[in-house]
């Protein structure tokens, strides 16, 4: 039987190292990964336009060269890597995304973008390790 392995990313350089970690796994179980990088678009629902639209571009094409760079960590172990992006709450995608799609591991990082406002530090490792239904695995 294969494992379900999902990946979540987020806009860091630390998303190089969580994505190796998911490969290994991956890897492992010789299953295909699933990769995630969750957008939440809280940061300019207060904003005006054109504002607005430049942030949300902006963090779409980051999120899209993060996914362009874990793919090719990916496709250099020779495993299939399946990507998206979505829209929301960053914890809740993920969980609900796992759930969805029948994961039965979630790798992400205890550190990402969050990390320069402190007070969150894993705020989102630490809302997926509680609440997903499947094993988290939270790459340090």
């Amino acid at each position: 039987m294969s494992k379900k392995i999902m990946v979540a990313l987020d806009n860091s350089d630390y998303a190089d190292k969580v994505m190796t970690q998911a490969v290994e796994l991956t890897g492992l179980y010789n299953t295909r990964l699933h990769g995630l990088a969750v957008i939440d678009d809280a940061y300019w629902a207060d904003m005006d336009e054109p504002f607005a639209s430049q942030t949300r571009d902006f963090w779409t094409t980051a999120y899209s060269d993060v996914l362009a760079r874990c793919a090719k960590l990916a496709e250099g172990a020779d495993i299939y890597f399946d990507q998206e992006i979505v829209h929301g709450n960053p914890a809740e995608q993920i969980i609900a995304r796992a759930e969805k799609e029948g994961i039965e591991l979630i790798v992400l990082g205890h550190l990402g973008k969050t990390a320069a406002q402190g007070f969150q530090i894993g705020s989102v490792a630490q809302k997926v390790a509680a609440f997903a239904k499947c094993s988290v695995f939270i790459v340090k």
